[in-house]
């Protein structure tokens, strides 16, 4: 599976979904005309027309404007904040990366080196602490600001290998871009069941003359019923067959079949229930059907396919449990970052070969053979000690610090001088550590900064402002910008940034415009990874001849390439639709196996570039 054909399948979704929303919206204004009309009949008025232009104007002025704009409202109040909005007001509780609790522990491991082997930021987890159906879900509007939940229920009955199934289950559903339209059609289903609400507010009218306002809320409450009906309808067509996507994709990614099937098959025999009242508008998002159905609402309007199904799928030879039956479980308290090897370098014997690695951006499948095994070792690989820190806010700061150490004994020690105080003891470990390890150990780098970036999310905005400050000081402190640099440094706006701060306006998106943007991000990759000059205008012209720019620009000069440029580029092409970005980092891709190699400085460029165009990359 493609990434940017399934993120273009769901932009054709959020069209159709566009259509079903039209449609609705136009029955429930013809219904609440009807309604009015019958209304004013009974007030005795003379009304010799059932057809009234004025009045369906007003009509479709009022109720299909105040739908529309109930909608939108909420589109933009999702766009704000994320998927953390919908966790919150699910009741979920944001698990701190300094929990104690074993099963909050193991959700926040197993998160981790399900997105380090995605390619992408690891998610925000967030528990339904009140929730003892077993049941998850991920919301986002990008692999940048995506949230993972699970229930209390679901982390106290899998064990590692199952919840290992449903956490790929759901970050397949981010990387194929469902999350997004899943956010989406919350905006939509709000909007129409906005009608609801008026009518009810309207049926409790009290007074002498009460009676037709009453029959008129009553009126808008039945009409009400129909679009809720409609809104089912719109979830079932768009999330059903994302839900056997995700299943696909969580077995090609995880390569454990039996691990997701079993989960499903605890799902069957204990339920997934979701008790909280507004989980029915969220239904959509879960692993599971949130609550309980007819054998009719399962066939026509369940959000997901049932549950036998989609085990016949994944296991043919797998039988369903009896009551009271379950699978054996691994010990709760289960704090293992991932699987342990002898080799203190085995991180890179079980690593994907570079060219393999370089092919799969953007199809999570081709590099999911080996990716979690090597997201495990390298996990494992890392120092407890330096991990338990990065776990803590003062403790992260300071891995964001050692990052961006320089070498030069002279420029560290100014370095030093910028960062806190309780923050400095854990930047020179790292730096020490990182220094120690062979060339190819300079991948730990991402490794770090993705470990990092969750605890640095529970920070208020101010003290992330203070953080992104620090970095670019710690940047600038030896008068140069290295790529290496300009990399991890995107990757940390990118994550911490909120979407609002991130977008560039789309009169911005000039074809002359991107087709510059294109040539200044192919020289900065072309320039990093090339040592003289002709190799890298060589490798800079492969890659332009093979990318989505309408004119083939010559080779910027390298000091024409800054950071501000650069991040301006990447807010520019983000914007483009899926195909021409795949066409852009395919052209990467080019310019970075020209010559054979792939340098760490590449690889994290690649990342950088990946993030900012919302597509997942390998390490």
């Amino acid at each position: 599976m493609d990434f940017f054909a399934a993120q273009h399948s769901a932009q054709r979704k959020s069209r159709w979904l566009v259509f079903w929303f039209v449609l609705a919206v136009t029955s429930i204004v013809v219904l609440v005309y009807l309604s009015l009309v019958l209304s004013i009949q009974y007030m005795g008025e003379d009304v010799s027309l059932l057809w009234n232009g004025e009045l369906f104007f007003w009509i479709c002025l009022l109720v299909g404007g105040g739908i529309g704009v109930a909608s939108l409202f909420r589109i933009w109040q999702i766009s704000r904040h994320g998927g953390a909005l919908i966790a919150t007001q699910l009741g979920g509780r944001r698990v701190s990366r300094q929990t104690n609790d074993p099963a909050e522990r193991r959700l926040l491991n197993v998160t981790d080196e399900m997105a380090i082997a995605a390619g992408i930021p690891a998610p925000v987890v967030y528990v339904l602490e009140e929730e003892t159906g077993m049941n998850a879900f991920a919301a986002g509007l990008s692999t940048r600001d995506c949230v993972i939940g699970a229930t209390r229920g679901l982390l106290e009955a899998m064990n590692r290998d199952e919840l290992q199934g449903v956490i790929g289950h759901e970050i397949s559903h981010i990387v194929n871009g469902d999350s997004r339209l899943n956010l989406k059609l919350i905006g939509v289903l709000f909007g129409i069941n906005a009608i609801t609400i008026v009518g009810r507010g309207l049926a409790r009218a009290r007074g002498k003359n009460a009676g037709p306002i009453v029959m008129f809320g009553l009126l808008l409450c039945a009409i009400g019923s129909i679009g809720f009906f409609c809104g089912r309808i719109i979830q079932a067509a768009v999330s059903r067959e994302r839900e056997y996507l995700a299943d696909a994709s969580a077995v090609q990614f995880t390569r454990h079949p039996p691990g997701l099937a079993a989960a499903l098959q605890k799902l069957q025999t204990s339920g997934s229930e979701i008790q909280h009242p507004k989980a029915a508008a969220a239904s959509h998002l879960f692993f599971g059907a949130c609550g309980s159905a007819t054998a009719f609402l399962t066939s026509f309007f369940a959000t997901h396919p049932p549950l036998s199904e989609r085990i016949q799928r994944l296991d043919s030879r797998r039988q369903p449990l009896q009551s009271g039956q379950s699978t054996p479980a691994a010990a709760v308290g289960d704090n293992r970052p991932g699987s342990s090897l002898a080799d203190p370098h085995a991180a890179m014997l079980v690593a994907p070969s570079g060219v393999a690695a370089m092919a799969s951006v953007g199809v999570p499948e081709g590099f999911s053979s080996t990716s979690i095994a090597h997201a495990q070792s390298l996990l494992a690989n890392l120092p407890e000690s330096l991990r338990q820190q990065a776990r803590q806010l003062t403790g992260a700061i300071g891995v964001v610090g050692g990052l961006f150490f320089s070498r030069q004994s002279e420029v560290r020690r100014q370095q030093e001088e910028l960062l806190p105080a309780t923050a400095l003891p854990v930047a020179q470990a790292l730096y020490q550590w990182l220094s120690a390890q062979p060339e190819q150990g300079a991948h730990y780098r991402l490794v770090w900064l993705d470990l990092a970036l969750p605890t640095l999310h529970e920070a208020s905005e101010s003290v992330i402002g203070q953080v992104l400050d620090m970095a670019k000081a710690l940047i600038h402190a030896d008068g140069r910008i290295s790529s290496s640099e300009f990399a991890l440094y995107s990757l940390l706006c990118g994550a911490l940034l909120p979407p609002s701060a991130r977008r560039a306006k789309r009169g911005e998106l000039r074809p002359e415009q991107l087709d510059r943007d294109i040539a200044n991000l192919l020289g900065l990759i072309a320039y990093a990874g090339h040592e003289d000059l002709e190799t890298t205008d060589a490798a800079y012209q492969a890659a332009m001849a093979c990318s989505p720019a309408r004119v083939e620009r010559p080779l910027p000069e390298k000091t024409a390439i800054s950071l501000t440029t650069i991040s301006q580029s990447l807010a520019h092409l983000a914007l483009a639709a899926p195909p021409y970005r795949k066409r852009l980092l395919h052209a990467c891709v080019v310019a970075i196996r020209y010559d054979g190699k792939i340098t760490p400085v590449e690889n994290e460029l690649l990342r950088a570039f990946a993030q900012s165009l919302d597509c997942p990359a390998p390490l």
